[in-house]
Formats: structure tokens, sequence, C-alpha cells
């Protein structure tokens, strides 16, 4: 596995991401926006750009990404797990 990468989610930025599988956090204002993992034939740097475009609505507002590069998908799927469970998402969840 390689090391973590992160940036603004920018053009630029999302070039020098992976084009390998693994997981990723999108960030707005210090606070976690979205977190998600690739599946398939996508690549990190292939969900970025996804995002970045707007072809998730709000995500698009992101300011700034995280990404972990993961050899298999049953990587990617553990990297997922552990970036939702130290993202503070689960316990927002909790208070709606």
């Amino acid at each position: 596995m390689s090391a973590q990468q992160e940036g603004p989610l920018e053009q630029a930025s999302i070039a020098l991401a992976p084009l390998s599988h693994g997981a990723y956090r999108l960030w707005h204002e210090g606070r976690v926006l979205y977190i998600g993992m690739t599946s398939g034939a996508r690549t990190l740097r292939s969900e970025l750009m996804r995002h970045w475009r707007g072809d998730f609505g709000n995500t698009q507002r992101a300011s700034r990404f995280e990404c972990l590069p993961a050899a298999t998908m049953d990587e990617a799927h553990a990297l997922y797990l552990s970036l939702y469970n130290s993202s503070g998402l689960r316990e927002q969840a909790g208070r709606f």
C-alpha cells in the first residue's frame, strides 16, 4: 500500500492522485463531507474527478481530499471502514 495523499479538490491536485483502487475522504470547512471507495474500473483519480465535476451534487463544494491507495478491493474496503470510523460521521448520524 502507498502512502496517504491529500490536497485541494482542484484539477491539478486530482491529476496527481493514484490510478489505483482505494478509499478517500472529502473535507469542507474542516469537517468530513463524504467518505468513499473505488470499485470496478474506477480509480481514486477518476472518483475524485467525478466529485470535482459535480456528478454527486453537494460534494463538489469540498475544499480538500485525502486518499489511501489499496492493492485489492478487500484492502480498499478495510481502508474505507477505517476512514469512516475515524471521521466522526457515525456519531453525527446518531444525532439526527
